[in-house]
């Protein structure tokens, strides 16, 4: 399936480092195409006569600001911002903005604003993995999603902790991960988790509408539930 991406960019290194931060996170059944314009003029002319799934937007360009994109073309897709000023963020959620990333940003913080423009983008009738391989050492390992409690991101990298402790290495991002689990029995709950929901032993309500979880296995940090995914999460539990 392809995604069209318009990156309105005029610096060359933001650019080039955004295409690769991409190419990273999206999951592998997406193609990317993408197109890159560095002017308020050329960005108002293409989008004209091209539709297009995701743009992100530099606010201050090379010929004014992006903002003024907007008073001379329709825009529909879901924007994402992408500045080195705090001052336009107001007016930048008036536009279609999803999300304001402040540069300079790193891979946590874009898979965190695509996460939030995720279910507008196209969707493939879902296909979830019923099995992981995986590798230790020199033997492999076929693991069923069954036997996996939790998914845990650490230090990039990201683990399968089986029910009875043992925890395996994915290659997978956590974004690219999501989209291939049935969301019925897992969801994620902050960056750095994916839980199964028969491994929540106990919850608790804590500051700020979050949520503490001990897990089974146990984990050796806090597990808790972020407050912008809270509500989302207890109407996954009561359905």
């Amino acid at each position: 399936m392809v995604w069209h991406i318009l990156i309105v960019e005029d610096e060359d290194w933001a650019w080039e480092s955004l295409r690769d931060m991409l190419s990273q996170l999206l999951p592998h059944n997406i193609v990317p195409q993408l197109t890159h314009l560095s002017t308020v003029r050329e960005a108002a002319s293409w989008l004209e006569k091209n539709k297009v799934d995701l743009i992100f937007m530099d606010v201050h360009l090379a010929d004014g600001l992006s903002l003024d994109i907007f008073k001379q073309v329709q825009v529909k897709a879901p924007v994402i911002f992408t500045t080195a000023y705090e001052n336009y963020a107001f007016d930048a959620f008036q536009h279609q903005g999803y999300a304001y990333l402040l540069k300079p940003y790193d891979i946590d913080d874009l898979e965190k604003a695509l996460l939030k423009v995720r279910s507008l983008l196209p969707q493939e009738s879902p296909t979830y993995k019923n099995r992981f391989l995986v590798k230790y050492g020199i033997h492999l390992k076929s693991l069923s999603v069954n036997d996996i409690a939790y998914f845990m991101a650490e230090d990039k990298t990201l683990y399968a902790v089986e029910k009875d402790g043992h925890a395996y290495i994915i290659e997978e991002s956590l974004m690219g991960l999501v989209g291939k689990l049935d969301p019925e029995m897992f969801f994620q709950i902050n960056r750095k988790f994916v839980i199964q929901i028969n491994a929540i032993r106990s919850m608790l309500k804590i500051s700020r509408g979050r949520v503490k979880l001990e897990l089974q296995p146990a984990t050796t940090v806090e597990v808790i539930v972020s407050g912008d995914r809270s509500q989302h999460f207890q109407l996954w539990l009561d359905k």
